[in-house]
């Protein structure tokens, strides 16, 4: 999913990561009202964001990194700091926890031995 608004709060940060080709990412677990799930964000960006704030994002996107679902911004997506502490939320379940497959891996597992999908 792609190119969409949301509105999250930092639950906890992680100690940024570098890539190979010197690229920095910057993950944290956020929650809204639904679920928590785990959040990158590349680059500079990041580098300013604690726990506790509450973010709303434009132009985000869901998608599958290893099987997990995870939250980051488009190129052209926009975070921007509109709060802090105060904010309902809804830590479980997880949903970066859950091991995730695309329809195409779904469909090239077949259907279970004992006949069921």
């Amino acid at each position: 999913m792609r190119g969409f608004d949301c509105e999250v709060i930092v639950l906890e940060t992680a100690v940024p990561t570098t890539t190979r080709d010197g690229q920095t990412i910057h993950s944290f677990i956020v929650a809204d009202r639904t679920a928590s799930i785990m959040m990158n964000i590349w680059g500079d960006d990041g580098k300013h964001i604690r726990n506790g704030d509450i973010l709303r994002l434009e132009g985000a996107e869901a998608k599958l990194f290893k099987g997990f679902l995870q939250l980051t911004t488009t190129r052209y997506g926009k975070i921007r700091r509109v709060g802090e502490d105060t904010m309902v939320f809804q830590e479980v379940p997880n949903i970066s926890k859950m091991q995730w497959v695309t329809e195409e891996e779904s469909r090239a597992m077949g259907p279970k031995e004992d006949g069921q999908c």
